[in-house]
């Protein structure tokens, strides 16, 4: 070897150190744009196998809503996750929601953009005495449901983009 000259070596591409699974390898989330009112959401890839998204205009104090319903085996339960859309200033809304379960997210153009999750699980899931669930009968599906409003919604809501 020459003092002070460098030794030739034999590049690698970058796309052949990489797996070919890790190049390969589509998103873990999926992304959900509502045009008329102006938002996104990144969701979670398992949630397009396990929601049914449904939005509503005629809703009683909203603008807006969009449903996330959870569907576990061609069967639709409750909502996972609502997303509401306020036609009032960040002031009136929180004179009317500021201790309600509706969680404020933004502000923009004369909107407030807000969510709720469900606070109990689905009454579907009761046992026949109804007064516990079946976790027997349906302990996959609570555990997915509660996985996605515990861990999934609180990254979901932290995505929301105007578009």
């Amino acid at each position: 070897m020459v003092k002070g000259v460098t030794p030739i070596t034999k590049r690698i591409p970058i796309a052949d150190k990489i797996s070919s699974s890790a190049v390969l390898k589509r998103p873990s989330f999926y992304l959900y744009r509502d045009q008329k009112y102006g938002f996104s959401l990144r969701l979670p890839r398992l949630w397009k196998f396990y929601t049914v998204i449904r939005g509503r205009t005629k809703l009683q104090d909203a603008e807006y809503g969009a449903f996330f319903l959870f569907k576990y085996k061609g069967k639709l339960y409750e909502e996972a996750l609502t997303v509401l859309v306020y036609r009032m200033t960040r002031k009136q809304w929180l004179k009317l929601y500021e201790d309600s379960p509706v969680i404020f997210l933004a502000e923009r153009n004369g909107r407030i953009y807000a969510y709720t999750v469900p606070e109990e699980l689905p009454s579907d899931f009761l046992d026949k005495t109804g007064n516990d669930y079946d976790y027997k009968k349906y302990g996959k599906p609570i555990r997915l449901l509660k996985r996605m409003v515990n861990d999934d919604i609180p990254k979901i809501v932290k995505t929301l983009r105007f578009i």
